[in-house]
């Protein structure tokens, strides 16, 4: 049977160094990968994984050998006869439902599962029990709240498969990159608001239109330069540190400073800065400028 405590277990990276010897161990027995500590697939040769199937193997003779395997899948798996009763729910979807305490196999899927009644999910699942076609959709997690689901639904042996995963974490960043994309459209048709992403370094990787024409440069002269460089003389210390504080993740920080534009002129800007978080830390940091006045200042002959 396959039983993580009775295999091998192999790290991934382990298996690609060393590949030649698993694989002459996976033609004898299944070994059980792992990521980071974690169990993520099971290799075997393909004898191994043909015998499954086959008339008179010894997995027929336990029904639950490929239920076993399905323990070990990420992806959440629930299979109901064609009455509607659960035969088996896999870890995953006891986890995903929040029903991690409780067994649901042999129960009514609707008494195990209330909260999918009325929802898309049901309806793919009564479609797929009827016509046997298959079933795709992502919907709100009817578990969790502001959660979201890729579902799915196959008919199998008189019933029906559901698989499921949570997907809400893609759901997210693509709605966040669609409102930062309508954000900088909006700034760019306001006209006065000025965008410039730095790098951890204080040095400038990205300028819109707005922030060139407010200190009369193109964004390729201005790119890896240091911002803090474009800053008046006198004000460059409180600038610099204003800056170096938010790097530090000390929190973000409105400030002023008058900028020197290609045109001799100092520039007077309000300026907000935020952090740019990224996954392992501070990457740099975001700053919106907007003109003080609605003219430039010119550059002091002092």
């Amino acid at each position: 049977m396959l039983n993580n405590a009775r295999h091998r277990h192999v790290a991934a990276a382990d298996l690609v160094r060393n590949f030649a010897h698993w694989r002459e161990v996976g033609s004898r027995e299944a070994v059980f990968i792992t990521h980071h500590g974690r169990e993520t697939h099971v290799f075997m040769g393909t004898n191994i994984l043909e015998s499954m199937g086959s008339p008179g193997a010894e997995v027929t003779a336990s029904p639950n050998r490929l239920f076993e395997l399905a323990d070990h899948v990420h992806q959440a798996i629930l299979l109901c006869d064609g009455e509607f009763i659960i035969r088996y729910a896999n870890p995953a979807i006891l986890t995903l439902s929040d029903r991690a305490q409780r067994p649901l196999d042999e129960m009514p899927l609707w008494d195990a599962l209330p909260e999918l009644g009325g929802t898309l999910i049901e309806a793919h699942i009564r479609h797929t029990l009827m016509t046997g076609e298959a079933g795709s959709a992502d919907i709100p997690s009817p578990f969790r709240p502001e959660c979201w689901l890729n579902v799915q639904t196959q008919a199998i042996d008189g019933g029906v498969a559901l698989l499921a995963r949570d997907i809400t974490s893609h759901v997210r960043q693509h709605r966040l990159a669609d409102v930062k994309s309508a954000i900088l459209r909006a700034m760019a048709v306001h006209g006065a608001v000025g965008y410039v992403r730095i790098s951890a370094r204080g040095f400038i990787e990205t300028a819109d239109d707005t922030f060139c024409a407010m200190v009369n440069l193109p964004e390729a002269r201005l790119t890896n330069i240091a911002l803090a460089d474009l800053v008046e003389l006198g004000g460059r210390p409180e600038f610099r540190a204003d800056l170096e504080a938010v790097l530090r993740g000390q929190g973000d920080r409105r400030t002023t400073a008058r900028l020197l534009a290609n045109n001799g002129r100092l520039v007077p800007l309000e300026i907000a800065i935020a952090a740019l978080q990224g996954t392992y830390g501070t990457e740099g940091a975001v700053l919106l400028l907007t003109p003080l006045i609605d003219t430039e200042t010119p550059l002091s002959n002092s």
